[in-house]
């Protein structure tokens, strides 16, 4: 076996709930290596590849090595990933960052529409609720209960999508504690929104109208007529990738009635209130 770090933390998902930006927070702090690319997607492979490979995606000296591919939490379509990851690393520590269950869904959907993977509408996607991909995703006890089948609930942080934006400070120093870095580091990348689109990094609309051209003369040009929000809401409608379906109430309903069980039982086990949430 190679020479070279190994993970000694992964967050696992889930897909649309901010991991790159996430991601992007914990690559800036100066105890932490993040890998490249943010996704790797190893622990996916049945026949698992050489290590050294893995070992190259984590650069820099650090004292805490993470990735962050959302793929691992994609059970069933992705089976076996919690064993493989436990076969390598025994003693991982492991970041679940959640969101509203219904907001998830809708997001990947929009997702997978935008990139052309998708020609369904919404409510066509979304039923029936049994065996449903967009649905499974967001139960997250169902897909965080495969973990726990091999790793301690004390290696397992949940972490809710809503909160990282509402109170970022907080959270990652909640995080970095976990991880067992300084907790008092501060850095402008703490500030910033990111969104992957092709594949690329790039900034999301809050970090667009602070930091380009364009967007600085559309916030002086636009303070003057919008609140900021407004604003923001307006510039976030030309994305492509934050096109937002309007679901039907039955399915809606349908939809909160699917993940009511599963959300009482990840308040359950993490002792969380998910207040926000609509479930």
């Amino acid at each position: 076996m190679s020479d070279g770090p190994l993970p000694t933390f992964i967050l696992i998902g889930a897909m649309k709930c901010g991991t790159t930006s996430l991601h992007h927070y914990l690559d800036a702090h100066p105890q932490i290596c993040g890998s490249d690319p943010k996704e790797p997607d190893f622990f996916l492979r049945r026949n698992e590849k050489d290590l050294a490979w893995y070992k190259q995606c984590f650069q820099e000296p650090a004292q805490a090595y993470g990735e962050a591919s959302t793929n691992y939490t994609k059970y069933p379509a992705f089976q076996g990933v919690p064993e493989r990851m436990h076969r390598v690393l025994p003693d991982l520590k492991l970041l679940y960052l959640v969101r509203d269950p219904i907001e998830r869904a809708v997001s990947h959907y929009a997702h997978n529409r935008a990139a052309g993977r998708e020609a369904r509408s919404v409510d066509e996607a979304f039923r029936p609720v049994d065996d449903n991909h967009y649905l499974q995703t967001s139960c997250y006890h169902f897909q965080l209960s495969q973990y726990l089948e091999h790793y301690s609930k004390e290696r397992v942080l949940v972490i809710e999508s809503e909160r990282l934006r509402a109170d970022r400070g907080q959270v990652l120093r909640e995080i970095f504690s976990f991880l067992g870095v300084d907790t008092a580091v501060e850095a402008p990348a703490f500030e910033k929104e990111y969104h992957t689109t092709s594949g690329k990094l790039k900034p999301g609309v809050s970090t667009f109208l602070q930091e380009t051209q364009l967007g600085r003369w559309l916030t002086s040009a636009g303070k003057a007529l919008l609140p900021q929000a407004l604003l923001e809401r307006g510039l976030e409608m030309f994305r492509t990738d934050a096109e937002r379906p309007s679901l039907s109430k039955p399915t809606r309903e349908q939809m909160r009635a699917c993940f009511r069980k599963d959300v009482g039982r990840l308040r359950t086990l993490t002792g969380k209130d998910f207040d926000s949430w609509s479930i």
